[in-house]
């Protein structure tokens, strides 16, 4: 859908001038102005242009309008007040490509689109099709086994019928423990597993069980049910794990004993701290 620019600077001099020449009001001669745009956009090129036209042609587009004023003055009097130049390579609408400036990039834009859109579905169907000797165009999954069924059929012949996993997705599964996996699904926070994983490890190193480790998780997801702890204010999982052993509140107390006694034996200034 065609439209034209009209910019507030057109209510000026020249617009004045033209009215006065016809004898008409401003909102009339804006609408004539408006009027021979409209009509500019399928018969100027960008420069203005007037395709094959003559004083003539201009009246006629004025002919249907309806304005009262004689045809042959609306165009003596645009050209007067140099809304039309009159040239030897024939008639100009004056400025033309600049009063229009918008849509013709708007026009662009649209050409520019529609040919990126036409390319990208010829690539579409040629990435499904080939071209044979013949000039006949050939589907290519008949010519590409890996796309035909036949190949479903000799993996359900092979003797492993599950097709083998990617180097990367074997390397995902076998990244972390059974153990640590079944923490992390019940832990209510489930960030940075890898850093858990190594809080994790070190615990597990230092002699906290993974059972032990897990009904913390499950405690502390449960607490944080109870008191409708919102998600910002949980611990990470690393930090729930840390050095400092939060998780500890939430195992029995004996066990806290345990863990505490067993550091304190490894503790070299144990002796020192005591007195």
């Amino acid at each position: 859908m065609a439209w034209i620019s009209v910019h507030a600077c057109v209510d000026g001099p020249k617009l004045r001038d033209l009215r006065k020449k016809l004898g008409c009001s401003k909102f009339e001669a804006t609408g004539i102005l408006v009027y021979l745009w409209l009509w500019g956009l399928e018969n100027a090129e960008k420069n203005g242009h007037i395709l094959s036209a003559d004083r003539e042609d201009v009246e006629e587009c004025f002919g249907s309008s309806g304005c009262k004023i004689p045809t042959d003055k609306i165009v003596d009097a645009l050209i007067e007040t140099k809304w039309i130049d009159e040239t030897p390579n024939g008639l100009y609408l004056h400025d033309w490509e600049e009063w229009q400036e918008q849509w013709y990039k708007a026009k662009a834009r649209r050409e520019s689109d529609n040919a990126r859109k036409k390319e990208s579905r010829r690539k579409t169907a040629m990435s499904g099709s080939s071209r044979t000797d013949d000039g006949n165009s050939e589907d290519m999954s008949a010519e590409n086994p890996a796309d035909t069924p036949q190949i479903v059929r000799d993996s359900e012949d092979s003797e492993d019928d599950s097709p083998p996993a990617p180097p990367e997705a074997k390397k995902k599964e076998s990244k972390y423990t059974t153990d640590f996996d079944e923490f992390w699904s019940v832990y209510p926070r489930r960030v940075d597993k890898g850093g858990a994983y190594k809080k994790y490890q070190t615990r597990t190193k230092e002699g906290f069980s993974p059972a032990e480790l897990l009904l913390a998780a499950k405690n502390y997801a449960l607490q944080c049910k109870q008191l409708g702890t919102e998600q910002r204010y949980i611990k990470h999982p690393a930090t729930f794990l840390s050095d400092t052993r939060p998780f500890l509140d939430f195992l029995p107390k004996k066990t806290e004993v345990a863990a505490t006694e067993e550091v304190q034996e490894g503790n070299p200034f144990r002796d020192w701290s005591e007195n």
